[in-house]
């Protein structure tokens, strides 16, 4: 069975790496994937990922309070809830509770990175393979065994902030994003006409604009087909202030709730633009 684990972040990729090494130690039969170790070098990693939350039949997620916001996190994962039939996807909370976890991904059954949740988690992924699973009594022999090596590694995660991640902006980020969604599977798209794709992603551009600014008048032209994107430009007022004209860009095959990400991803970006130049110790955090 294939286990798509996704990370964002030095303590995130630590914990990812950590679980893709020790879950079929547990159970022989579990897959696990993870971008930064099982990408071959020269491969086009955005179809080589799209191809993977194709297959999987489960995901973890590696939640740590530096990147309850990353984008390509709540991507990932809204990715995994409607690509998979019969989906198992799980936040593996690292430092934090499960009462922090909001949004989307509080939708999922969360568990906490502790000897009774991660067993529970094992013995729901041995499920998943029907008729070869595994009996409970094997599972909870091999976590005897194994338990105490990951509850080592999972408390001497480094922590976030250090010199050894690779630092990516959000344009990269945004860029990825954009390249992802282009190369999914187009047979896992509604097939919607071009006007009503239009009226969508309108929609949903202008409620990422609420979500971040409050309840304000709203003006835009487009959408505009443009070769294989949509574009639309949004000008918001609020308390009788204009902000800033927003030109959102996403693919046409996108989803409606690939466009919203994609538009709110923007947004911030374009808000962070338009900020007064910090200091370097006060740069958001990158995301892996």
């Amino acid at each position: 069975m294939d286990v798509f684990i996704s990370w964002s972040g030095t303590r995130s990729g630590a914990a990812a790496e950590a679980l893709r090494t020790w879950l079929p130690k547990i159970i022989n039969a579990v897959k696990p994937w993870l971008s930064s170790a099982d990408i071959d070098k020269g491969a086009r990693w955005s179809t080589d990922i799209a191809v993977r939350l194709e297959s999987s039949k489960a995901g973890i997620i590696c939640l740590t309070p530096s990147n309850l916001q990353s984008e390509w996190i709540l991507f990932e994962a809204g990715a995994l809830s409607k690509t998979i039939a019969n989906t198992f996807v799980c936040p593996f909370l690292i430092g934090l509770e499960p009462t922090q976890v909001k949004g989307p991904l509080a939708q999922f059954q969360a568990t906490k990175a502790v000897r009774e949740d991660v067993l529970r988690l094992l013995k729901t992924l041995n499920s998943g393979l029907d008729e070869t699973a595994l009996t409970e009594a094997h599972i909870e022999e091999a976590f005897e065994v194994w338990w105490p090596k990951l509850d080592s590694q999972l408390k001497t995660l480094p922590q976030d902030g250090g010199s050894t991640p690779s630092h990516r902006t959000d344009r990269d980020v945004l860029e990825e994003i954009l390249s992802f969604v282009r190369n999914q599977n187009r047979a896992s798209i509604p097939v919607l006409s071009e006007d009503d794709r239009k009226q969508v992603f309108a929609a949903r551009a202008l409620k990422a604009i609420r979500a971040l600014h409050g309840v304000v008048g709203i003006s835009y032209s487009g959408p505009v087909l443009k070769g294989s994107d949509l574009e639309i430009t949004v000008t918001p007022n609020k308390v009788g202030e204009r902000l800033g004209k927003y030109r959102i860009v996403v693919p046409a095959i996108a989803s409606p709730d690939d466009m919203e990400v994609l538009a709110l991803t923007q947004i911030k970006e374009i808000d962070q633009s338009n900020m007064p130049t910090q200091p370097e110790s006060s740069t958001k955090e990158i995301v892996s």
